[in-house]
């Protein structure tokens, strides 16, 4: 091989590494926090989002309707879901979307439409 194919070859596979990378960096480590979502949510609605925390409650009227709150170190979210409910104190990453349910008073309900929920295990405290 001549010395011009081997800087090629290097330089190809330095671009690789790097585009493999940020890939990895992008995706793995912008998930917006709870506080971010909400508050600015109009940012977020109709959008899927990722979001990580630990399960801090969970309610579950008949089969109709079941929801969980996520808390991360920034705030806290309620989440509907149409699957099994999370365990209280496991640490989950969820997938899903925003949705402004409704206004009380002058406080606004944000709920987190589940799509996919990875359960991470048990929370140190839990």
């Amino acid at each position: 091989m001549g010395r011009k194919a081997i800087v090629a070859i290097l330089v190809a596979v330095i671009i690789v590494i790097i585009g493999g990378g940020a890939w990895y960096y992008f995706r793995q480590t912008h998930r917006p926090t709870i506080q971010k979502i909400l508050s600015n949510p109009k940012a977020y609605e109709g959008k899927v989002v990722t979001i990580e925390g630990d399960i801090t409650d969970r309610t579950s009227f008949f089969v109709v309707l079941k929801f969980y709150k996520i808390k991360d170190n920034t705030g806290e979210i309620i989440v509907v879901t149409r699957k099994n409910l999370p365990e209280i104190g496991s640490k989950v990453l969820v997938k899903g979307k925003i949705n402004e349910a409704f206004t009380i008073g002058d406080q606004k309900l944000l709920v987190f439409v589940e799509e996919s929920i990875e359960d991470k295990g048990r929370n140190k405290g839990g």
